[in-house]
């Protein structure tokens, strides 16, 4: 006699997804605390705001640090999709490299959670930077690889475009007086370091950006 197959495996894809849901959920909740209050908040204001029991965030991460590591960790794999999504008719390999870190430094206008979240962290910024600077670095390589950029000390020279993006990033965070514009120049600046000519680095600095 034929046996009936078990509905297990269709709930089973049911609760993985209301459990995937919840988990989001949860950490748009966590975005939303770090940038109001900031990773001192307690896990109880996590729960609070994500409207849940703090057993249930347990159920989803280890415990509050875990949490607040994926919140950045997804909010800047958010942004970098979005960067892609919005310089991807860019054919200009140093433009390429240039326009995604004028960007970076609009993010207190682009998205303001984000930007919220990174300046009430500021001081462990880097540490969640961190896919973000592999990028960098390996599109660096690449242009030096192709003689596009020749400069020497390449490990060097990319730990400092990176310190100097974030130290400019911070400017636009916390100076009442920062101006998109002061961005730009910092990047106008910052592509000294490798050793890209002034007028060539003026221009793609200041050339229109459309987002």
């Amino acid at each position: 006699m034929a046996t009936r197959k078990s509905p297990t495996p269709a709930i089973t894809g049911r609760k993985a997804a209301y459990v995937a849901r919840n988990r989001v959920a949860l950490i748009k909740a966590a975005q939303h605390v770090l940038a109001e209050i900031g990773p001192e908040a307690s896990i109880e204001e996590f729960a609070e705001v994500a409207q849940i029991s703090v057993s249930t965030i347990y159920k989803h991460f280890e415990n509050k640090d875990a949490l607040i590591d994926i919140a950045f960790v997804e909010a800047f794999r958010d942004w970098e999709a979005w960067a892609n999504e919005a310089l991807g008719n860019i054919k200009d390999p140093l433009e390429e490299l240039v326009a995604p870190m004028r960007l970076f430094l609009r993010l207190k206008r682009t998205h303001p959670l984000y930007a919220g979240m990174s300046a009430r962290n500021f001081p462990n910024l880097g540490k969640y930077l961190g896919a973000n600077t592999e990028n960098l670095q390996m599109h660096v390589r690449e242009l030096h690889t192709a003689k596009i950029i020749t400069c020497d000390n390449i490990p060097i020279r990319i730990r400092s475009v990176s310190a100097s993006l974030v130290a400019a990033l911070g400017d636009q965070f916390f100076n009442p007086h920062a101006k998109e514009s002061d961005g730009d120049m910092a990047i106008e600046v910052i592509l000294n370091l490798l050793s890209i000519p002034p007028a060539k680095a003026k221009k793609l600095a200041h050339s229109p950006l459309a987002v």
